[in-house]
């Protein structure tokens, strides 16, 4: 499928009622936390965006996917779309998810087009509520890491990701106290798991729909 064709179908399917929790607890953490589906009594929860933002390479659709640095928190060094935490002069989350892009791989704002929402996810570990944002770039952007928050970047190709070959599941102790069983992409060796996979996998959902 031509990228122009997937982007016009892409749009529109994301118009139509989303698979939210069925499409994103295939790959979430076991036993499932359900306040990840439930969240809307909850307060003081912080607001984040990201964005899944794609883009033609060679005659194939990608994505990019950054590798955090290492910090004193609860996900450093994970695979991540590409976002973060609402700032007050942000117009709503989408926003967000755009300039957050521009920090951190440097993709410019009038670049990006939007073109619709996934399913709001919590994440608990951080308190956050995301807005999954997803977008294109006409053409392959020039990517310019923020030294300060991206270790590396991972271009994904999206048919890789369609493929549930990279698909596994493994016990993995989250804390001192905590082990899950945890579902991940093996994404060119690294692994990616948790709310991204969870936001990866309602939107793997979507492209389902319209193969």
């Amino acid at each position: 499928m031509k990228f122009e064709d997937l982007i016009a179908k892409l749009k529109d399917e994301l118009q139509k009622p989303l698979p939210g929790m069925k499409g994103q607890i295939k790959m979430a953490p076991k036993p499932v936390n359900n306040t990840r589906f439930n969240f809307d009594h909850l307060n003081d929860v912080k607001l984040g965006g990201v964005l899944i933002l794609l883009y033609p390479k060679n005659g194939n659709v990608y994505l990019p996917l950054t590798e955090r640095n290492k910090y004193p928190g609860v996900h450093s060094g994970q695979i991540s779309l590409p976002g973060g935490k609402m700032e007050r002069h942000d117009a709503d989350l989408i926003d967000t998810a755009i300039r957050e892009t521009t920090e951190e791989i440097g993709v410019p704002a009038e670049a990006m087009h939007v073109i619709g929402n996934l399913s709001e996810l919590y994440i608990q570990a951080s308190n956050f509520k995301v807005l999954p944002t997803v977008g294109y770039v006409s053409h392959k952007p020039e990517f310019v890491n923020n030294e300060r928050e991206v270790a590396s970047l991972l271009e994904v190709k999206l048919d890789d990701l369609l493929n549930p070959e990279i698909q596994f599941s493994k016990q993995m102790k989250v804390r001192s106290d905590l082990e899950l069983y945890i579902p991940y992409f093996d994404v060119q060796d690294q692994m990616v798991w948790g709310a991204t996979a969870m936001i990866l996998s309602e939107f793997i959902t979507v492209l389902n729909r319209i193969n």
